[in-house]
């Protein structure tokens, strides 16, 4: 069984209402697109914008997930200690509260929608530098009991913390998250770009795509580019989503990288439950344009 491919559109979503009603018009008819990779807070915060986005995603799509990685490092930014996997009580609580937000946000939209079409919540063992494998996992055990609309838990792999590397997010390791699945029986997702960031090679990328196989806790593979040099994107390895080369040329995120990881994906049992593309885009890129970067991507993925 393939799995689902799904598309971050919000790396993608050109700006003002009617253009995006048009770009999800447009991706919607994609067949190829199983869902949407969903940002929280986003469009999800407001109870009007949450309603524009649960009526505006295609019907069919059934395969959406929700990644809490943009509120997760805006609370961060502000409050060094907010995490799931934070050491301290206050750090803790900060971040359960809101997950507690973002799943009565989840369960308006199934109501909204008349179907639970988000399957996948992606969480973070935040915070940067001080992130407790001990804590995350009561934090988890805690989430896990939790009503989510029929959806999975999985954790999203970020770069770790690694002493004298500026961090982009700076969580747990791999090595213990991969743990914290097998210990409460939830998947794990690894970004491309994110994995890139942490070694500074395509290589890491790779291997922790085969480390996540080999214990069997891979739910998910998202595609973001990144690279050592500064783009319209932002500055040396960031998080940025930057395309695939050669759509972005300084972007290490290559066919060639994506059929591999796609391969070593692949071994894994049980299945590889979705695969994903999430790029950012030129601001003036027309709608045809914008799904382009992302059906290339898809063209790689499904050569691997």
């Amino acid at each position: 069984m393939e799995p689902e491919f799904i598309v971050g559109a919000y790396a993608s979503l050109p700006q003002g209402r009617p253009s995006q009603e048009m770009y999800y018009v447009l991706l919607g008819e994609k067949p190829w697109i199983s869902g949407t990779e969903i940002p929280y807070p986003g469009d999800l915060a407001d109870k009007d914008d949450r309603h524009w986005l649960a009526t505006h995603l295609p019907k069919h799509w059934h395969a959406n997930s929700v990644t809490a990685i943009p509120g997760t490092m805006q609370h961060v930014k502000k409050n060094p200690s907010f995490g799931l996997a934070s050491p301290q009580g206050a750090g803790r609580r900060a971040a359960i509260g809101f997950f507690e937000d973002l799943r009565r946000a989840v369960a308006d939209v199934a109501e909204i929608r008349g179907s639970q079409d988000i399957a996948y919540i992606e969480l973070h063992s935040a915070p940067t530098r001080i992130a407790a494998r001990e804590r995350m996992a009561e934090s988890l055990s805690l989430l896990k009991s939790w009503d989510w609309s029929g959806a999975q838990l999985v954790i999203e792999h970020c770069d770790r913390y690694i002493p004298g590397q500026a961090p982009e997010k700076g969580f747990l390791p791999l090595d213990d998250e991969i743990m914290l699945c097998k210990q409460l029986g939830i998947g794990l997702t690894i970004n491309w770009g994110r994995s890139a960031v942490e070694g500074r090679s395509a290589q890491t990328a790779l291997e922790q795509v085969q480390q996540a196989a080999a214990a069997g806790v891979l739910t998910g593979l998202m595609f973001s580019g990144a690279g050592p040099e500064e783009t319209q994107y932002g500055y040396p390895w960031i998080d940025g989503h930057l395309p695939m080369n050669p759509d972005e040329p300084t972007s290490l995120m290559d066919a060639t990288t994506i059929r591999q990881c796609v391969a070593a994906a692949k071994t894994q049992q049980p299945p590889l439950s979705y695969v994903g593309a999430k790029v950012c885009v030129p601001k003036d890129a027309s709608l045809d344009e914008r799904v382009q970067y992302l059906a290339h991507i898809h063209e790689a993925v499904g050569n691997g």
